[in-house]
C-alpha cells in the first residue's frame, strides 16, 4: 500500500485495509501522487518506514475531546505540506492532485471538527509562543500565577472526580451482576 494513502488512512481514524470513509477520487489522487513522489525514489524507502511515523500512533491515549484537537492539528500540518509541495512543483498534474487532497481535507475538518479546536489550538500556539525571557512576561507571569493554579487545582480535581464516579459507576455494575 502506498505511503501517502496509509496515512491518509490512519489519519483518519480507520485501519489501514479500510477505504471505508475515503473517495475513490482521493485514493486515486494519493496513489498518482505517491506513484510521482514515491515509487519512483527506491532507495530513500528505508526513510519512510524507519519505525518513526509522523502522524500514526499520536492519538493514542487521549480521550475523544483531546483527540478531535489533535486531529485538527494533524489536519492543519497536512494543509502546510500538501501547500509547501503544491508551490514546489512544477508538474501540473501532481499540482491538482495535491489541491484535490487540500480539499478532501478541508472539506473533513470542517464537517467533523468544530470550529472550537481551532480557537483552542490558536491559544495553545500563543501560550507556547510567549517569550520567557521577556521581563513583561515574566512579571505578568507572576501577576496571574495564584488564579492559574488556582483553576488548575479545579480541573485536576473535577478529572479526578470523573474518573471516581466512573470506577464507581463500573463498580456497582459489577457487583449487581454478581
Amino acid at each position: 500500500m502506498n505511503l501517502l494513502l496509509e496515512i491518509c488512512l490512519i489519519t483518519f481514524g480507520l485501519m489501514a485495509s479500510s477505504s471505508a470513509f475515503l473517495p475513490l477520487k482521493a485514493r486515486k489522487s494519493i496513489e498518482e501522487l505517491n506513484d510521482y513522489y514515491v515509487s519512483n525514489k527506491t532507495k530513500e524507502k528505508p526513510e519512510l518506514s524507519d519505525g518513526r511515523p509522523l502522524f500514526w500512533g499520536r492519538l493514542e491515549g487521549f480521550e475523544k475531546p483531546e483527540q478531535k484537537l489533535l486531529m485538527t492539528i494533524i489536519l492543519d500540518a497536512y494543509d502546510r505540506i500538501l501547500t509547501r509541495m503544491e508551490n514546489e512543483t512544477e508538474d501540473s498534474n501532481v499540482k491538482q492532485n495535491l489541491n484535490n487532497m487540500k480539499g478532501y481535507l478541508s472539506t473533513l475538518k470542517l464537517h467533523y471538527f468544530s470550529d472550537k479546536h481551532n480557537k483552542l489550538k490558536i491559544q495553545a500556539s500563543e501560550v507556547l509562543a510567549l517569550k520567557e525571557t521577556d521581563p513583561l512576561v515574566q512579571k505578568k507571569a507572576l501577576f496571574e500565577l495564584i488564579k492559574v493554579y488556582n483553576e488548575a487545582s479545579r480541573l485536576g480535581d473535577s478529572a479526578q472526580n470523573h474518573r471516581s464516579r466512573r470506577q464507581a459507576k463500573g463498580s456497582k455494575k459489577h457487583r449487581s451482576k454478581s
